[in-house]
């Protein structure tokens, strides 16, 4: 299965050239991978268990990972087999950026699409939004310039993960945007992209008293998983081997 087939079916709330340009932004099209905070590159890894044993330990101290191909955000010990299945993964990503971008329509003023407003909340808080993360993506879609990619043969998946809704999440823990990314791509909600924030009205206050929640949920119950196994795409391929190309 290509990766365009794939977005189509799983990405049921936001549009699929969308979720497939933020995954090209993201993981380069790799569903075994893991972004760590302060690096600008994903690490990348042969199989699915290489992956979930590398995240759990890639940060002992607990800070927060990017896994998979859309870098749902999770603390590295809690990293499952779930969160990197290509489909769940990208319908959890697709079902958060869709809640925030109904949330970013309630921003007095607000202009831009809400939806690069809630990628840029889902990549990096809703107080400190990554809007360079949220261009990139919306130059991808503007271009159509996103390659497709065949994915792995155990990154298929059960028509029940698409319809099924996740569990319902725990207590959300306020996220805030990794400490040592660059400055031009956290930025605040000032930019092209983000109109600077109006002063808070009182209904403004109330919410984001009501809505202060962090833009991650918890991730999907880990479904059953095949064993995962490796492919490489062959020189006559129609579609761009996912090894060639790391990021755009």
């Amino acid at each position: 299965m290509d990766l365009v087939t794939l977005v189509t079916a799983c990405a049921l709330t936001i549009g699929p050239n969308v979720m497939h340009s933020l995954i090209w932004q993201q993981s380069g099209g790799e569903p075994w991978s893991f972004l760590v905070p302060g690096e600008s590159q994903p690490r990348v890894f042969p199989t699915m268990q290489d992956a979930i044993h590398e995240a759990r330990t890639a940060h002992p101290d607990g800070s927060r990972i990017r896994v998979g191909l859309t870098g749902l955000a999770t603390d590295p010990r809690s990293a499952t087999a779930a969160m990197f299945a290509p489909c769940p993964n990208i319908t959890l990503a697709a079902r958060q950026i869709a809640r925030l971008g109904e949330r970013c329509k309630t921003l007095p003023s607000f202009k831009a699409d809400p939806i690069y407003c809630a990628i840029g909340a889902y990549r990096g808080s809703w107080e400190r939004p990554d809007t360079g993360f949220a261009e990139a993506v919306k130059t991808t879609v503007a271009k159509s310039d996103a390659p497709n990619f065949e994915m792995p043969k155990d990154a298929y998946f059960d028509s029940t993960d698409i319809a099924s809704d996740p569990p319902a999440p725990g207590p959300r823990a306020t996220l805030t945007a990794p400490p040592t990314a660059s400055d031009d791509h956290v930025g605040g909600w000032s930019s092209s992209l983000f109109p600077a924030k109006p002063s808070k009205s009182e209904g403004a206050s109330a919410d984001v008293q009501n809505h202060g929640q962090s833009a991650q949920e918890s991730p999907l119950a880990d479904p059953a998983i095949a064993t995962a196994t490796t492919t490489k795409s062959s020189a006559g391929s129609l579609f761009v081997p996912r090894s060639s190309e790391r990021r755009p």
